[in-house]
């Protein structure tokens, strides 16, 4: 009879390695999984699971490379993590240039591929291989939905060394990792989103408050802090007491209105703790089922702002009353002084008892008077230009004080002088500024008909870069609605004053580029701050260095 041939059945040794073959690879693909459940951050992830293929496959050397840049002609990858090599290594190695045809057929072709080691470009690592006795190298392309993210090289030199027909096993491997990076990069930008997010919200130079529907205060940016206090006394307190300093929220609050309207709600006006000017925004902010659940408070300090903007308007308005004027005056003038003349001719002409004499004494003095607001009003309708010098701002005080010392004394005002030392040159009229300075220390010594205190002081201010000479007295202050037009022309309150002074020195002020600041309380006094800006100086930047001719030249890992 003929025996048939049989095949011989695998052992129990083929079937002991096939299972840990299988242990290692799913233990791979678990690691691969875990490295990206430990850490959400790219580099973390890159890193454990190349060290985990590299340990479970008991490989030596392993390097990920990620796409930084994409071509039409080449693709340039850099190194993302690794292991196995020496600090001298990783300088040659950081960026790999691989033409995109090539890219193209890791995509679409061989998305596994072997090589020796001998193809390998880079001089220093081929010989380290060599000297390891590494032969062969394996490429895997890291993809995701069809997009080639990097390309991870291992050493195929383990006791479980990886043969062609296992390309199914590390094509997965290369797409879980591919998904894991795409994960990590989605995770990093979302983190750096936010990050960029959180810094411009505390770089905004104006309070920001996030209330909620309870009234209680949510988040805050750091001006916040600044202004309000400490941002663990301010969390989960009611906006209430923190911007009004009450429970409850005063009718014109737009945080309270727009809680109840759930619209967008803008308002302007004093400060309700501290004054001044300011701009206010409420925002609401709704949940994905519509329901308000937030609202955004934004407040900004427009003081400064609307000073700014009745200046230009009082400036615009001045100059239209200058060219007014200027005409009114010019008419005025000539009879004026032809009444002057003739009637100074009736009084030597005439023979005039006492009483006739006395009329004609009092004509003449309200034409004196009149002449002389003719005079002022020429003036500021077309003041003479301003010769420009440097001069210490000291100097223009000190000279003030002295032409006022005998004024000062009768008026029994005690005088407090107080000058910073290193005060740079101002470029300005010296006897123009001194007339400025002079107006408002004989205002303030008005200001005290039965004595008080006056203060001059100068200083240096860095934001913005000015210098501010300060005066500042203890009488009988400025009437609430007469602060808007102290400085409109002809508006006075003295009986003998003509109204022209601070209009004057204001526009003396704004062509030397300055101006005048006033804060006042009725019954307690007047501060005037005069306000020269100094020109920021510019830093001399030496040109930078042309860069060299050398250049790095970036190869393959693999031809």
């Amino acid at each position: 009879m003929r025996k048939e041939k049989t095949e011989a059945l695998p052992g129990p040794d083929y079937a002991r390695r096939e299972h840990l073959r299988q242990h290692h690879e799913l233990q791979i693909l678990f690691d691969i999984s875990s490295a990206l459940h430990c850490s959400p951050h790219l580099q973390d992830v890159l890193q454990r699971a190349l060290m985990s293929i590299l340990g479970t496959l008991k490989f030596k050397m392993g390097a990920i490379y990620l796409a930084r840049e994409t071509s039409d002609e080449q693709w340039l990858l850099e190194l993302a993590a690794h292991h196995g090599f020496s600090a001298t290594l990783l300088n040659c190695i950081q960026f790999l240039s691989i033409p995109t045809n090539l890219m193209d057929k890791y995509h679409h072709q061989q998305p596994v591929r072997w090589f020796p080691a001998s193809k390998i470009t880079f001089t220093a690592l081929r010989e380290r291989m060599e000297e390891e006795g590494i032969e062969e190298i394996i490429c895997i392309s890291l993809m995701s939905q069809k997009k080639v993210l990097g390309l991870l090289y291992v050493t195929n030199d383990g006791a479980l060394q990886l043969k062609p027909d296992r390309s199914e096993f590390l094509t997965t491997i290369g797409q879980q990792l591919g998904v894991s990076i795409q994960n990590a990069q989605l995770f990093d930008s979302v983190e750096r989103a936010k990050s960029e997010l959180e810094i411009s919200f505390d770089a905004i130079q104006h309070s920001i408050f996030l209330v909620d529907r309870r009234m209680r205060i949510y988040r805050v940016n750091r001006t916040s802090e600044m202004v309000y206090g400490k941002v663990e006394d301010l969390l989960g307190k009611k906006y209430t007491q923190v911007l009004y300093g009450k429970d409850q929220p005063h009718l014109e609050c737009p945080i309270w209105a727009c809680l109840w309207g759930g619209q967008p709600v803008q308002r302007e006006g004093p400060h309700p703790r501290w004054g001044g000017y300011y701009h206010y925004y409420a925002f609401p902010v709704f949940n994905p089922t519509g329901s308000l659940e937030r609202v955004v408070y934004y407040e900004k300090d427009a003081t400064e702002a609307r000073k700014l903007e009745q200046r230009l308007q009082q400036t615009e308005r001045l100059k239209a009353l200058g060219t007014l004027a200027a005409g009114i005056a010019h008419e005025i003038r000539n009879p004026l002084a032809t009444i002057n003349f003739n009637t100074q001719m009736l009084q030597r002409e005439l023979h005039l008892d006492a009483a006739q004499q006395q009329m004609f004494d009092d004509v003449l003095k309200e034409i004196r008077k009149m002449d002389r607001i003719v005079q002022q009003v020429l003036h500021f309708a077309r003041p003479r230009e301003p010769q420009f010098q440097p001069n210490q701002l000291n100097e223009v005080v000190r000279y003030c004080m002295d032409m006022a010392k005998a004024y000062l004394v009768k008026a029994n005002v005690v005088v407090c002088l107080d000058t910073s030392d290193g005060l740079p040159s101002v470029v300005m009229d010296f006897s123009q500024i001194c007339q400025v300075v002079m107006n408002v220390i004989i205002n303030a010594i008005e200001s005290m008909p039965n004595g008080g205190n006056l203060t001059v002081a100068t200083e240096r201010q860095d934001d913005p870069p000015s210098l501010v000479l300060q005066v500042t007295d203890t009488g009988t202050g400025i009437l609430e609605e007469d602060k808007d037009r102290i400085f409109d022309p002809f508006f006075t309150r003295k009986p003998e004053g003509t109204g022209m002074g601070l209009s004057i020195s204001r526009q003396i002020l704004e062509k030397h580029g300055a101006f005048v600041d006033v804060e006042t309380e009725p019954g307690k006094g007047t501060t005037f701050r005069i306000i020269f800006p100094l020109k920021p100086v510019v830093p001399q930047i030496e040109p930078a260095p042309e860069p060299g001719d050398a250049i790095m030249e970036s190869k393959p890992a693999i031809q």
